[in-house]
C-alpha cells in the first residue's frame, strides 16, 4: 500500500474523540480525513470526503450511528463502515451488518485491533483477531 488510508471518525465523546485521533494521527499509512460529534455530521462529512474507512460511533444522541451508516450507504453504497460500540451485542452486530457495515468493533478492544480493522477494510482484506 503506497497511498494513506483516509478516515473519518465520527462520535460523541470529546474524550474518544480525542483519543481516536490522536491514535489514528500515530500511524503513518492512516491519515484523519475529518472528524464529527454526531451522526448528522458525520453524513454530511462522509459524503463530502468520501473516506477510505468511516469509524461510525453506534450510539450517539440526535442521529444514531446505525442510521447514520444507513443514510451514508444509501448515497455511497461503496462506503466502508465500520461501528464502533461500547457494547458487545450481538443483536447490534448483526443490525450493523444487514445495513451493509464491512467492520464491527467494540470500545474495550486493544487499540492495535482498531488499527488493523481500519487497514483490513481498507485493503478489502480480511480482519485478524
Amino acid at each position: 500500500m503506497t497511498e494513506r488510508v483516509s478516515v473519518l471518525l465520527a462520535d460523541d465523546s470529546t474524550t474518544i474523540r480525542a483519543m481516536l485521533s490522536s491514535l489514528l494521527g500515530d500511524v503513518p499509512e492512516i491519515e484523519l480525513a475529518a472528524v464529527a460529534e454526531n451522526g448528522e455530521r458525520a453524513v454530511e462529512l462522509a459524503l463530502e470526503h468520501r473516506p477510505d474507512v468511516v469509524i461510525m460511533d453506534m450510539q450517539m444522541p440526535g442521529l444514531g450511528g446505525l442510521d447514520a451508516a444507513r443514510q451514508i450507504l444509501e448515497v455511497w453504497p461503496e462506503a466502508r463502515i465500520i461501528m464502533n460500540t461500547a457494547y458487545g451485542d450481538e443483536e447490534l452486530q448483526s443490525e450493523a451488518e444487514e445495513i451493509g457495515a464491512i467492520g464491527y468493533i467494540t470500545k474495550d478492544q486493544r487499540p492495535a485491533h482498531l488499527i488493523k480493522t481500519v487497514l483490513a477494510v481498507a485493503n478489502d482484506t480480511e480482519v485478524q483477531p
